[in-house]
């Protein structure tokens, strides 16, 4: 479901499909049983025994990784380095990393200064993380974007005359905006619809089915092809999100690449990628604020499709292509 996992996925593709790389990939996700610390250890185990195969045969070692994840594996990428003499790209997925940095004991930071931000080069996926972090370590930071492989609307697509049909995708957490939401289902125009997508985590279906006042509705779970597909039925994405780890929102740029614009929040890194050209900001836990921002949208087709000519215009920062490019370019410095 999560979005660094098709980031990632995507990257992978690219990379295997460009002339002169070849790519060796072990996996070190931890799966379901992340809580578990033998589990933990199991993977760390797996992932030395990896290195010890194939760091000797690579030019560049590249992790990618949360940041919880980099603070208890990256020591063990950094040792490689150092016996191999590779160059290390590391990879920090999501927003948290700077708060997470500012937010841990003197200890914890000289480990990532040492082990994290020691490498030789350390990927962003916001800009707000690389002003955080500037200057504290010696690896170089890059702002590297999250991105997306765009599909071509389907044959005979027409773009419907007025935003009534919303749609949201993600986890069911608090923190995503689910509640915020609930709390303004009974506000909305009758003509709207909240159509709701994910994982059942924090909320059941049938809970926000009952409390959604027969506008938010739940539509059960996608996979990536499916949400590719289902975006063009709909006229605006809605992530009315405070989640402490995000950056930027893989199904944001989804919807831009659909010509989708969005209902977002004041967040973290999320100004960089929302504004007024693209879709509607509101605070955080704002369900009146969010009221506003619907109606705003359903009762003005001009505005809403000037915002979705804007969310077409954006699109381009997320081509997949650009980022991948860049990425062989570091691999290649790297290598040189």
């Amino acid at each position: 479901m999560g979005g660094d996992t098709r980031h990632f996925a995507t990257l992978l593709e690219d990379l295997r499909a460009s002339p002169g790389f070849r790519v060796t990939l072990v996996n070190t996700s931890r799966g379901e049983e992340f809580h578990s610390t033998l589990h933990n250890l199991r993977v760390l185990l797996k992932t030395f025994f990896a290195l010890c195969a194939h760091a000797w045969r690579v030019d560049v070692i590249s992790f990618h990784a949360s940041d919880r994840g980099l603070f208890w594996a990256a020591p063990l990428v950094a040792a490689f380095r150092r016996l191999s003499g590779r160059r290390t790209i590391l990879r920090v997925f999501g927003g948290s990393f700077g708060d997470y940095y500012a937010g841990s004991s003197p200890r914890a930071q000289r480990w990532l200064r040492r082990f994290v931000l020691g490498a030789d080069i350390i990927l962003l996926q916001t800009q707000r993380m690389v002003k955080q972090l500037g200057g504290i370590g010696r690896g170089r930071l890059e702002w590297f974007s999250t991105y997306i492989r765009q599909s071509p609307a389907p044959a005979g697509w027409q773009r419907a005359g007025q935003c009534r049909r919303f749609v949201f995708l993600g986890h069911l957490w608090r923190t995503k905006g689910v509640e915020t939401l609930l709390e303004a289902a009974a506000q909305l125009p009758d003509e709207v619809t909240i159509d709701v997508y994910g994982p059942q985590d924090e909320y059941r279906g049938e809970t926000v089915d009952a409390r959604g006042a027969g506008r938010v509705r739940y539509r059960g779970f996608l996979s990536h092809a499916e949400v590719d597909v289902k975006l063009w039925n709909y006229d605006c994405l809605v992530l009315p999100t405070f989640h402490e780890g995000e950056g930027y929102p893989g199904v944001i740029a989804e919807a831009f690449a659909h010509g989708l614009p969005v209902i977002s929040t004041n967040w973290l890194a999320i100004p960089e990628i929302v504004d007024d050209s693209c879709g509607l900001l509101i605070e955080p836990g704002d369900a009146k604020g969010f009221v506003t921002a619907v109606r705003t949208l359903h009762a003005d087709p001009a505005r809403w499709l000037r915002l979705c000519a804007g969310a077409q215009a954006r699109a381009a920062q997320f081509d997949h292509a650009v980022w991948a490019r860049k990425f062989e370019a570091l691999c290649e410095r790297g290598a040189g």
